[in-house]
């Protein structure tokens, strides 16, 4: 009885010592501090928006219009810039800048369409880089 008694103080004791260990470890941290993110502002002139709010995108069919507004898009964007639809590597570039957003855009729709919650649809932004 006494061997127990002894393995029981023996293990409350070891707990009791690595908790003010982790207490006084946490006591020394220093202080959490304020986190910035800094990012480039865009400029409007090389930025556009395609909206899908009126599309499903849980259907091919929705998928291929959106991609159509998407190239409309690109083209309008890139002869602005450039005064030509075909300005080299422009459109693709354009194109190419809302894969990731197009993709959310689809799975936030299919997400829908299985009766899950989901935000409002939101529009795509297209960014070039530079002029």
């Amino acid at each position: 009885m006494d061997t127990r008694r002894y393995a029981c103080l023996s293990a409350a004791l070891a707990m009791g010592v690595s908790l003010a260990g982790i207490a006084a470890g946490a006591a020394a941290a220093p202080p959490m501090q304020d986190v910035v993110v800094k990012g480039d502002r865009i400029d409007p002139v090389l930025q556009r928006k395609v909206t899908y709010h009126d599309l499903n995108l849980a259907v091919p069919r929705g998928q291929r219009m959106l991609q159509s507004r998407i190239y409309r898009t690109a083209g309008d964007l890139c002869f602005d810039l450039n005064g030509s639809y075909f300005t080299e590597h422009c459109t693709d570039f354009a194109v190419r800048s809302t894969d990731g957003q197009v993709a959310q855009a689809i799975a936030r729709a299919k997400r829908q369409m299985a009766g899950l919650p989901v935000g409002p649809a939101i529009t795509i932004s297209m960014v070039i880089g530079g002029r």
